[in-house]
């Protein structure tokens, strides 16, 4: 799992909108009528009651939201921060965030929501996102975005790479994921001893694997790893001119030629000692720092952790994602955030909170804090994140990938066929199933729960 989606998304927050309204004074007491000559004298005690002073209109309550999270130390403290100036911009509209724990969140997040008892706001990927839609339960963004008063300008141009395809993938008038960062696989790799090698950074597959003998030879390690094979057998099917899910069919499409020959590309090389899998170690970034593997993909956003790891050992360089094949494709783990249908002014308050969130200078600001791009150019361009860039060297190979970022149909269902993927690669890289077997059998379970 991605550090990135382990502090958000595991994502990443959201919430806001809801144009305060006076209480309406009460209308003046009516004077009593005229008493007419002949009427009998009025009694003091019969006499009209004086009209009450009126009293000030008291202030609309402020719409209160809440906002769910797995966020930790320096990402939380930076969303707090966030929540914080926004509270105090404004009287309109309350947000509060709650951590929760990382385990089984997805799967408290379903049951709160249909229990009615759920958060206003919680930062998904769209794999998540698809697993609302049939129900309804969603905020369609695009009313508020469009709207020419409250609404985000050029909001569609300023977005990266294929963002705008990504969060509008389920119908193209509506919004369902409000983009704030996007981030992605950047490889790692010891530059130390690459150069005493004599290697090179490596910008295709064919390097990697060549690289990864030698260093086998040389070291008697790897020479390659990946936190997330499914997010690296995805990008070699893609690259390779290969497709994945038909929405349309709801049917899986990776078990072909190209699927089957990046299976057992993969597979052999593990089976040969070249590369290796992560196994219990969860994260390539302590294997790495102990020098038990000479590279590896990882999220750009775990790059502290790498450093960490490493401690000065050695030095680390970083580089974008190799690239072979017919198309030129990274994944997207850009995180939006949804927030779940309850009421209009709750609605409102959700988008108000998400305009304030991703004004340039708030989202480069988050950006820099996850080791991450902004989803709008116009954050990108400021120089306090064109400085930034030279001072992470994983932040920058994300950059200079940006164009590269694709994505993957997001239907009901296809969460589980990464499940399954992985599945499939562990059995195939460990001799347990052949590689068309194995194929076979992530067709087979993938369709199945796309089907439900």
């Amino acid at each position: 799992m991605k550090k990135l989606s382990v502090a958000v998304l595991s994502i990443f927050l959201l919430i806001s909108i809801l144009a305060g309204c006076t209480t309406p004074a009460p209308a003046p007491t009516a004077a009593p009528a005229p008493v007419e000559a002949t009427a009998p004298e009025a009694k003091p005690t019969d006499a009209p009651a004086p009209a009450e002073p009126e009293k000030p209109a008291a202030p609309a309550e402020p719409v209160e939201i809440t906002m769910w999270h797995t966020l930790a130390e320096h990402h939380q403290a930076a969303l707090d921060k966030i929540i914080e100036d926004f509270n105090n911009s404004q009287s309109e509209v309350k947000m509060t965030s709650i951590a929760q724990p990382y385990q089984d969140f997805w799967a408290k997040v379903m049951q709160a929501v249909r229990n009615g008892t759920g958060p206003d706001l919680v930062g998904s990927f769209p794999t998540e996102a698809a697993n609302y839609l049939a129900d309804d339960l969603l905020v369609d963004f695009a009313p508020f975005i469009n709207d020419p008063e409250i609404g985000i300008p050029n909001f569609k141009e300023s977005l990266s790479g294929e963002l705008y395809g990504e969060i509008t993938q389920w119908d193209p008038d509506k919004i369902y994921l409000f983009p704030a960062i996007s981030t992605s696989e950047v490889l790692f790799y010891n530059k130390t001893m690459f150069d005493e090698l004599g290697l090179e950074a490596p910008k295709t597959w064919a390097d990697v694997e060549n690289y990864s003998k030698v260093i086998r030879e040389k070291k008697g390690i790897p020479g390659f790893g990946t936190d997330s094979a499914i997010d690296t057998w995805q990008g070699l099917v893609k690259q390779a001119g290969g497709d994945y899910i038909d929405p349309v069919t709801k049917t899986v499409k990776f078990n072909d030629e190209i699927g089957l020959k990046q299976l057992t590309w993969f597979a052999d090389n593990v089976k040969a000692g070249n590369f290796r899998l992560v196994g219990e170690d969860y994260y390539f970034s302590n294997p790495f720092g102990s020098e038990a593997v000479g590279s590896y993909i990882g999220s750009s956003a775990g790059v502290q952790y790498v450093m960490d790891a490493v401690g000065g050992k050695f030095e680390v360089g970083c580089v974008p994602i190799p690239q072979e094949g017919t198309v030129p494709y990274i994944s997207s783990w850009g995180t939006g955030y949804m927030a779940f249908k309850t009421t209009e002014e709750k609605a409102q308050a959700a988008y108000k909170f998400l305009r304030f969130f991703t004004e340039p200078e708030r989202v480069a600001g988050w950006a820099i804090a996850f080791g991450a791009i902004p989803a709008y150019k116009e954050a990108r361009e400021l120089p306090v994140y064109q400085d930034y860039l030279e001072t992470n060297i994983a932040a920058k190979a994300l950059y200079e990938q940006i164009d590269r970022i694709s994505f993957l149909s997001s239907i009901p269902g296809s969460a589980a066929v990464r499940t399954h993927i992985d599945r499939m690669i562990q059995e195939a890289a460990m001799g347990v199933l052949e590689p068309k077997a194995a194929l076979d059998a992530a067709e087979v379970a993938s369709n199945a729960d796309l089907q439900q």
